[in-house]
């Protein structure tokens, strides 16, 4: 530092001294604006806080329905796909990604005695062999009691949801699954657990169920299955198959062995077969105990998904790995974004940084009016002293810093102050939780507290920035003293 800097930053901090005393009829108005700086950066700290925590809240819930990609079928018409572990593996290795599983979502009505209610059906599954299980965070975090579905009976349904068709855990109730668009299969179920989110619209659409209950009834693959009829001539044995291939068709079935269907070797175990090898299915044929037994196949129907949902570790990261998962998959899938499949509520959570780009600029204009009045009050106050230091010889351009250096540093005190204050309020309420909310207006319980320290910094690095570089224009003011009128007032 040179020495004329040394010269100024030394007058500034004697100033500073200076007005903390009683003699200093500008201490007032430096102490107002001070406070002014302190509950300006104080509220930026805090709105910016409450937007980022409020946004996240709001974002993670819906992504807990709909996962942060979904990869369906390109072609609207197309019945679902066939599970491809090789795909979901390397998906799953991708750079980024947390976890990706099989979506399973069908359109149902919920009736019971009194009402009837039309839901969108999401199967789960928390223990796939394969370790691609469904991403279950949020509804635990939402679970108010009762379990997740693991059953194929089990369904958990929302509070608005058990009010409205007046259940409770342990109730049975009809779900009607529309298949298709057209065929509707009924299923008697049970309600395992009650679930609440305080997104309405989505509580009062989503329903869950374990995922294997919508593979069954989704009419997809094949079933093999063996008939056994005693005749004249002896055992008639006739393999049959139910379900269509891709290209429409009745699958066509072999034996293995070969046998002999009028005198089939007790010594051995028969397979029939149908299907081709993505969607196979097979029955058995034995003998045991005198006498031959069939068992037909469980179907090829847990081999299909209505598409992947993907979720990943940053939502800041969610274009580029959208981008990779599109050279990943093959040309016959698409990806859907969460941002695409609920636009409206992100285009409104996108409009809430409006709100804070507006907070913080008002905040910086107010502490930058204060300033500008403040520091030419101590210029007037300081007049005489200006006045003596031209005349020693300082340069305008050296008394302009000396005056900047000085409001800097109560801008910096005014900013320490603020930041205990934003900081103090925020931990408070992110611990306790003391200012609550109407669910039903706000999506959540309580005051929503999410501190970005990475953005704050910088937030208060420009707004900083920006009040030291106004002060330039009020410290001008000082060039304009002339040494002999300012000494001759004293």
């Amino acid at each position: 530092m040179s020495t004329k800097g040394k010269i100024t930053r030394r007058i500034a901090n004697r100033m500073s001294t200076a007005n903390r005393s009683a003699s200093s009829w500008a201490k007032p108005v430096v102490h107002i604006a001070s406070a002014g700086i302190s509950l300006g950066l104080g509220l930026i700290i805090i709105s910016t806080a409450i937007v980022q925590g409020f946004q996240s809240e709001i974002r993670d819930l819906v992504i807990g329905f709909g996962s942060h990609i979904q990869i369906i079928p390109i072609d609207p018409d197309n019945d679902g796909i066939v599970l491809n572990t090789d795909l979901l593996s390397e998906i799953n290795d991708l750079n980024g990604v947390k976890s990706v599983a099989p979506l399973h979502l069908n359109a149902g009505l919920l009736e019971t005695n009194k009402s009837l209610k039309g839901v969108s059906v999401k199967g789960i599954d928390l223990d796939d062999p394969r370790g691609f299980n469904s991403d279950s965070d949020m509804i635990l975090q939402a679970l108010i009691y009762g379990k997740l579905p693991t059953e194929k009976s089990d369904i958990l349904i929302s509070t608005p949801l058990a009010k409205t068709l007046e259940l409770d855990t342990n109730d049975r109730i009809s779900l009607y699954l529309v298949v298709k668009n057209e065929d509707v299969k009924p299923r008697a179920v049970r309600v395992c657990g009650i679930y609440e989110t305080g997104l309405l619209e989505y509580d009062e659409r989503f329903i869950f169920v374990q995922n294997t209950l919508l593979q069954e009834v989704s009419n997809r693959g094949v079933q093999a299955v063996i008939y056994l009829t005693e005749t004249s001539e002896g055992l008639d044995i006739r393999g049959a198959s139910f379900g269509k291939t891709f290209e429409g068709e009745a699958p066509l079935g072999r034996w293995e062995p070969d046998i002999d269907l009028q005198h089939p070797d007790t010594s051995k175990a028969y397979a029939w077969i149908v299907g081709g090898d993505e969607i196979q299915d097979t029955a058995h044929l034995y003998y045991s105990m005198g006498t031959w037994n069939a068992q037909a196949g469980d179907g090829s129907s847990s081999l299909f998904a209505d598409g992947y949902e993907v979720y990943i570790d940053k939502f800041a990261d969610l274009a580029a790995i959208d981008e990779e998962i599109l050279y990943t998959i093959p040309h016959t899938l698409i990806t859907n974004k969460i941002t695409e499949q609920s636009r409206e509520i992100f285009s409104w959570l996108g409009m809430l940084d409006l709100n804070v780009v507006v907070i913080i600029s008002l905040m910086v204009l107010i502490s930058i009016i204060n300033m500008v009045s403040a520091l030419l009050i101590v210029i007037l106050e300081r007049r005489p002293q200006v006045g003596l230091l031209k005349a020693l010889g300082m340069r305008d351009s050296s008394v302009i810093e000396l005056f900047v250096h000085y409001a800097a540093r109560i801008i910096g005190g005014g900013f320490l102050i603020g930041n205990i204050i934003g900081f103090t309020v925020c931990l408070i309420q992110q611990k306790t939780g003391l200012i609550s909310l109407d669910p039903h207006a706000y999506y959540v319980s309580e005051v929503p507290i999410m501190l970005d320290f990475s953005r704050l910094l910088f937030i208060e690095g420009v707004a900083f920035s920006a009040c030291v570089v106004s002060m330039f224009l009020p410290a001008w003011y000082s060039t304009r003293i002339l040494p002999s009128s300012a000494i001759r007032i004293r």
